[in-house]
């Protein structure tokens, strides 16, 4: 892949997020109230490919390299970052598919690229065998989309070891329990699951370095570490950030603190703030995008990830989220009770960014497992080394 079929994909791709930035726009209260994405921006994601982005082209999908997925989340987030959580819901599955046996992922996306399996691995579910299949039952928390999903994934223990399932949503019972303070648009409720029986296709056991791929994951997409899906959720609280800067480089023009006489523009310790804030956007916007970069390359040129390179790729992602947060603490201090008016476009940044520092994924004892590879010491977290 040339840099200049990388520029023409990504300009492809935000060209169709482009078009439907205004419905995304328009519709980002209602979402944030009822607390799961609007019927129409899930229709304008679908109408963007957002769902192609991660699929394989043999499927239907696009196939786009992670700095294309990364910038379009951006920008997706720009609009309504729960709009932009949906680039993980519909493509966090598609990638983890690539080992999966060929039936099962032709069943599910063959004949419709862009259906949703929703996935959770918050809480794994037990499994056991049965005489018509693999018995399923738990409740699998924090499935994000599953108001719109067709099927849901969640990790089960079968035999004692750690499987991966796929579940058809009309089998499960979805609980209206989210009610958070931040990324409220993402529906990430709670799915119920009693005493389901799937067909044993449906339940995918763990595959090792020597499993092979599956025809349709043959690009070097594929052969990324799994957590090259950071690519599809991390750069939201990147746009928070810059979003936060952007309000408050407006909001210093005119506004005059309590109490004093001068206005922000003039208050060196808010001078400072903002100049800290906007130095340690661009380093971590920077240090995550080359991360995502270098990963690419050696995928493209056939190399393996070495658990270096895969803590380097999680230490990237983590301190993007953990230095968006504190970005927008930062410019909490500047704006003051600014950003706790209710409607005010910081109030909701602030409980977005609150919620996604929080993120299991990406919250921050991920620092310490990053260091616990590099320093060959127990390692808190096997997930990383994906």
């Amino acid at each position: 892949m040339t840099a200049q079929h990388q520029l023409t994909e990504q300009q492809q791709a935000l060209a169709r997020v482009a078009a439907v930035q205004d419905c995304l726009a328009a519709n980002a209260v209602w979402s944030e109230q009822a607390r799961r994405l609007h019927d129409d921006s899930f229709a304008a994601i679908v109408d963007a490919r957002i769902p192609h982005l991660f699929l394989p082209q043999g499927l239907g999908g696009d196939e786009v390299n992670p700095m294309t997925c990364a910038a379009v989340c951006e920008e997706v987030a720009a609009s309504d970052t729960a709009a932009a959580w949906h680039i993980m819901v519909f493509n966090a599955a598609k990638l983890m598919a690539a080992k999966w046996p060929t039936e099962l992922v032709e069943e599910l996306w063959a004949d419709k690229p862009h259906r949703l399996v929703a996935a959770s691995g918050h809480t794994p579910l037990s499994a056991k065998r049965v005489a018509n299949g693999i018995e399923i039952s738990g409740t699998q928390r924090f499935v994000s989309g599953c108001n719109f999903a067709e099927w849901i994934m969640s990790p089960v223990i079968l035999d004692g070891e750690m499987h991966n399932a796929v579940i058809a949503i009309e089998d499960c019972q979805v609980q209206d329990n989210w009610d958070t303070l931040g990324m409220r648009g993402s529906g990430s409720n709670d799915v119920l699951i009693d005493h389901v029986t799937v067909p044993a296709l449906q339940v995918v056991p763990p595959a090792g370095p020597e499993t092979p791929v599956n025809r349709y994951y043959e690009g070097a997409l594929y052969r990324c570490p799994s957590r090259i899906v950071f690519a599809t959720y991390v750069p939201v609280a990147l746009s928070l950030a810059k979003q936060a800067i952007d309000e408050v480089a407006a909001l210093v023009k005119t506004k005059t603190p309590g109490g004093g006489a001068s206005k922000l523009t003039e208050k060196h310790m808010a001078q400072g703030h903002f100049g800290r804030a906007l130095a340690q956007y661009r380093s971590a916007r920077l240090m995550f995008y080359n991360a995502l970069e270098l990963t690419w390359q050696r995928a493209l040129e056939g190399l393996e990830a070495s658990p270096e390179h895969r803590a380097d790729l999680y230490l990237a992602g983590t301190h993007a989220v953990q230095t968006s947060a504190e970005v927008v603490r930062l410019m909490g201090n500047v704006a003051g009770t600014t950003m706790t008016e209710r409607g005010h476009p910081l109030d909701r940044i602030n409980r977005d960014a609150e919620t996604l520092r929080h993120h299991g994924f990406v919250n921050e004892s991920r620092y310490a497992s990053v260091a616990q590879v590099l320093w060959g010491a127990e390692l808190d977290y096997p997930a990383m080394l994906r």
